[in-house]
């Protein structure tokens, strides 16, 4: 917090300025017209940004954190007046014991590493083999090898790209005795996950994962042989999702929602990666319940049980089914690194990209964004053909699922983009009732959307919650 602390970075009047001449015209029905745009304030949301990664810090999933991180929302959202409520479900939890490698040879080495979540485990003294470096385990890289009890290291961005079955297919059959992926990210060795869905129903190689420096030295000891020892456990326990209502005034049955996620990945304090997010999404809460009632229900949900899987998302529409009240959805990911580009995504009808790219325009930001696959949570709803936007900001530190997440790289500047946009976007849609968006997608990009969801398991349609080898088949 340092950097945050030393350099006065409140730009909240000009934000509020931006705001206030961004009232579109009026017209359409139920408060189209109003000029009461919401009060943001982003020295308010970081409040909440240091709050959920410095006070609380690590929340992973079904933890005593993140059971104190769903209290303090309740609380907020509640004190705000809105109508709050919280939604249990189970999920499976990851308890990492063990996790290393080390060498045979001339230059033994022993590293400590990451297992991926999910992934196999070993005997106590784990397993033994020959280490053959595949690359990225591209067809070319793996044509002619023998990798039968061998050891593969695999380079993979595991924070963007989780080293998930559509890979490890490729090296089952080969019999490999375990997998240890590296990346060059910059924040150290990430956490990633497995689909558990298919993890629990499959045979899943023992898989870490180290650094790319770490990688490195591996490959200069010239092991004879390298061992890997993964123990973990897996229970089943609860998650929760925190949602939040303004009812609309005389449309209340249409939705516009909003959401971030809360938890973290384990041994992340999770600041950009989402207290940054849940930040925005409680602000804009507070700021909504200030001005007057939309015509549309602005809905703000905070999602648990997101790192294992996004199952928090799974569990709100498998419980609320009516995709067809979602006037559209806006998420908010990755937000408050103070050195970052804002971005966002969307994908839904044409007259839906447009009138968000006017949206933009008359921001004044320099977002760059535009039509293409949303990701996370977001990619559930497109899926459904829902509408769906996606606010992020790029370019900060490379810091995801790792220890290093954390407020140093933050500051109210990193929360201004996502809470303009968010607000501007927000407000149109459930102000002005009048405008409306067909729950159509480009097939091409629909059929993006659902491939996306099956490889790896998100959300709720059919394609990807079949048992593995039937998702494999029609792939």
């Amino acid at each position: 917090m340092g950097f945050y602390q030393r350099t006065p970075f409140y730009r909240c009047a000009i934000l509020g300025s931006v705001l206030a001449t961004m009232a579109p015209a009026a017209g359409g029905q139920g408060g189209a017209g109003r000029k009461e745009l919401p009060p943001v304030s982003a020295e308010k949301a970081f409040v909440h940004m240091v709050h959920l990664a410095g006070a609380i810090g690590e929340r992973t999933a079904g933890s005593p954190a993140e059971e104190r991180t769903v209290e303090y929302l309740h609380n907020a959202f509640k004190s705000w007046g809105l109508e709050v409520r919280i939604q249990p479900f189970s999920i499976a939890i990851w308890h990492p014991k063990v996790a290393r490698i080390w060498t045979e040879g001339d230059e033994p080495l022993s590293v400590q590493a990451n297992a991926v979540a999910f992934g196999g485990t070993t005997p106590v003294e784990g397993v033994v083999g020959e280490l053959v470096d595949v690359g990225t385990a591209s067809p070319r890289h793996l044509e002619g090898k023998d990798l039968t009890g061998k050891i593969v290291l695999v380079k993979r961005d595991v924070y963007i790209d989780y080293p998930d079955y559509w890979l490890t297919e490729r090296l089952l059959p080969q019999k490999v005795a375990g997998m240890i992926f590296y990346s060059a990210r910059g924040g150290g060795a990430t956490t990633a996950y497995y689909n558990y869905k298919r993890s629990l129903k499959e045979k899943t190689p023992p898989s870490v994962v180290i650094t790319y420096e770490e990688a490195l030295a591996l490959l200069k000891s010239r092991p004879r042989r390298v061992g890997i020892a993964v123990e973990a456990d897996v229970t089943w326990g609860q998650s929760r999702n925190v949602i939040a209502d303004i009812r609309g005034r005389s449309k209340p049955d249409e939705i516009v929602l909003l959401f971030a996620h809360h938890d973290s990945a384990i041994t992340s304090p999770g600041a950009i990666d989402d207290a940054g997010g849940t930040a925005v999404l409680m602000e804009l809460a507070r700021a909504f319940s200030e001005i007057p009632p939309p015509a549309r229900t602005i809905r703000f949900a905070s999602w648990g049980g997101h790192e294992p899987g996004l199952m928090g998302s799974e569990a709100y529409l498998r419980a609320n089914p009516e995709a067809d009240r979602l006037a559209a959805v806006i998420s908010f990911h990755s937000q408050g690194s103070t050195l970052g580009v804002d971005t966002w995504r969307a994908l839904g009808p044409d007259e839906f990209i447009r009138f968000l790219k006017q949206v933009v325009e008359k921001s004044g930001l320099e977002a760059q964004g535009g039509l293409a696959p949303v990701g996370y949570e977001a990619n559930s709803f497109t899926a459904l053909e829902v509408p769906a936007m996606s606010i992020g900001r790029s370019l900060g530190p490379s810091t995801g699922h790792t220890p290093k997440d954390d407020l140093r790289w933050c500051s109210p500047v990193g929360l201004e983009g996502g809470l303009l946009l968010g607000a501007m976007v927000a407000w149109r849609l459930a102000n002005d009732s009048a405008l409306t968006f067909p729950h159509r997608l480009d097939p091409e990009l629909l059929k993006r959307s659902r491939a996306r969801a099956a490889r790896w398991g998100w959300g709720v349609r059919p394609e990807a919650n079949r048992p593995p080898h039937e998702t494999r088949d029609q792939q």
